[in-house]
């Protein structure tokens, strides 16, 4: 993802006093992990969850209130700005790409301290080192010197990058001379109008890939990354995920093809729900397996969160109906609000107690409800175990 994301548009989304002048921990820009699941929260309240392991760009730290602003894109496309506590996120783990697209956005902003630990970490990566100590020179000279011909090597570097696909550090380094030779910078080489909207494209399409991925949604980053390697087919963070979006997607489909096969056998129902499960983990909006999800709805139901009914009673004996059924209506609505629910046989009592225990912050449930949740869960369990396998 790149290291920036529409910073200045973002910002003015944040409310009143979040731009406060303490030292931030993290940057604005700076790539940041989840580092448990965790719900993002739009003006106060719950938006969406965040599994753990997802990133994202910081916008902003909020060390009073101890929340880090990040951005999302809605359905409907618009990005806004969203928090999380800043004790669920971390620094993400280095990339050569990332940190050598991070030196030179910095470098464009006039960032000059956070540019050279950036340019000398991506230096250690072998794909980019000898692209790294091609560049650093120019750039550390043009900051020393700020004359015309230093400007004018910053001009022919753009170019040239353009020329080897990496449009993004081609826009930024033009942009960075802009700034520092101002009305006296020799004239850019490159074509502006054209370039400035291929890199907007792609780098919403890595923010929208990397949110997609997270979701699950492997069908939408499809979509994100080709878009985005149209805009830019050199860029790459994009085709390192083409690489593993396909290789999840074809594993999901296979899936499919298991959970079609064995539906088909005696007593396979079961073994179809398990392939069908792993591969909506893999691919949730995958739609052969949404259709399979359809047509094996009451199946997977009945595996999932059979309703609290006379049938289910009379295999629980003596459960108090008010609470299982509140139980019920809580995990299949407030866990679903996050993620997909599971096959009431994929773990044991005690990994669901776990669970529910980890979710509840999360998901705003109170001791008394996740009691409830559990209690259901352990009873579902025994209808499921009493049901014959078809």
């Amino acid at each position: 993802m790149a290291r920036r994301f529409l910073l200045l548009t973002s910002l003015a989304l944040l409310p009143t006093g979040a731009m406060a002048a303490a030292p931030a921990v993290f940057a604005p820009g700076e790539l940041v992990r989840v580092s448990r699941g965790e719900m993002l929260q739009f003006e106060g309240k719950n938006f969406v969850g965040a599994a753990k392991g997802q990133e994202f760009p910081v916008l902003q730290e909020d060390l009073a209130r101890g929340l880090v602003f990040v951005p999302f894109y809605k359905k409907d496309g618009a990005p806004i700005a969203v928090t999380i506590p800043a004790d669920a996120v971390e620094e993400a783990p280095h990339d050569g790409w990332l940190d050598l697209l991070g030196s030179i956005e910095a470098f464009r902003d006039q960032r000059y301290d956070i540019m050279r630990p950036l340019l000398a970490r991506a230096a250690q990566d072998e794909k980019y080192k000898a692209l790294v100590l091609a560049l650093a020179p120019r750039l550390q000279g043009a900051i020393a010197s700020r004359n015309a011909a230093a400007l004018g090597v910053l001009r022919e570097t753009a170019a040239q990058l353009e020329k080897l696909g990496y449009l993004s550090l081609a826009l930024a380094v033009d942009q960075g001379a802009d700034r520092l030779g101002g009305a006296t910078a020799p004239a850019t080489k490159l074509d502006r109008a054209a370039l400035e909207p291929k890199v907007a494209t792609s780098t919403r399409a890595v923010a929208r890939t990397r949110q997609a991925i997270a979701m699950r949604c492997l069908m939408n980053a499809t979509e994100e990354i080709d878009l985005g390697l149209q805009a830019e087919p050199n860029r790459p963070d994009l085709k390192a995920f083409q690489t593993k979006v396909q290789k999840d997607v074809e594993e999901a489909g296979q899936k499919y093809e298991d959970a079609e096969r064995m539906r088909r056998f005696p007593k396979g129902t079961p073994h179809a729900l398990t392939a069908l499960e792993m591969g909506l983990k893999l691919c949730a909006d995958y739609p052969k397996l949404l259709a399979l999800k359809k047509d094996m709805g009451e199946a997977f139901e009945s595996q999932t969160a059979p309703p609290v009914d006379a049938a289910f009673l009379a295999v629980v004996k003596g459960g108090d109906a008010k609470a299982l059924a509140e139980g019920h209506s809580l995990y299949t609505n407030r866990c679903t609000e996050c993620h997909d629910l599971d096959l009431l046989d994929s773990r044991s009592m005690s990994s669901w107690e776990r669970m529910v225990g980890n979710m509840s912050g999360r998901a705003r449930i109170d001791s008394a409800q996740q009691a409830r949740i559990v209690a259901y869960i352990a009873a579902a369990q025994k209808v499921v175990e009493s049901k014959p396998q078809e």
